[in-house]
């Protein structure tokens, strides 16, 4: 039998650089209603509930340590948005600056990906990341 052995670190690290690339300048984080379809790369499902802007550099990778800490993707500041509609947000949906989707993430106002508030969107009103981390589990 072969044995086959990956550097975990490496691979990791450069999964969340290539998530960061794959964002580019001033990508977005749109919020969906329901659950997210199979892949990024196809069109989202659910009701559209909010889009705001990330900072024109998305964020930083933070390297893993072998046998220790993953590796992970941070994002910087995100601008806040109003509502376009009214609904209880099932995933976020990272994007590029031309909405095409790049990484669907849990999110909630506690314990999940994206950190938001408030949970529940309404049409018209604030809705603000407070904390968006991508880990390579």
């Amino acid at each position: 039998m072969a044995i086959c052995n990956l550097n975990n670190v490496t691979v990791k690290t450069n999964r969340s650089t290539q998530i960061l690339n794959a964002i580019g300048t001033s990508g977005l984080i749109k919020f969906y209603t329901g659950s997210p379809p199979a892949d990024a790369s196809v069109a989202a499902t659910g009701t559209l509930l909010a889009t705001l802007t990330c900072s024109s550099t998305f964020g930083t990778v933070t390297t893993g340590v072998s046998g220790g800490a993953s590796a992970y993707l941070t994002a910087n500041a995100i601008t806040s948005a109003n509502g376009v509609a009214t609904g209880t947000p099932g995933y976020a949906r990272i994007c590029t600056s031309g909405g095409t989707g790049v990484v669907d993430l849990d999110c909630g106002t506690s314990g999940t990906s994206v950190i938001m508030t408030p949970d529940t969107i309404t049409n018209g009103a604030p809705v603000n990341v407070t904390s968006c981390v991508i880990t390579e589990g």
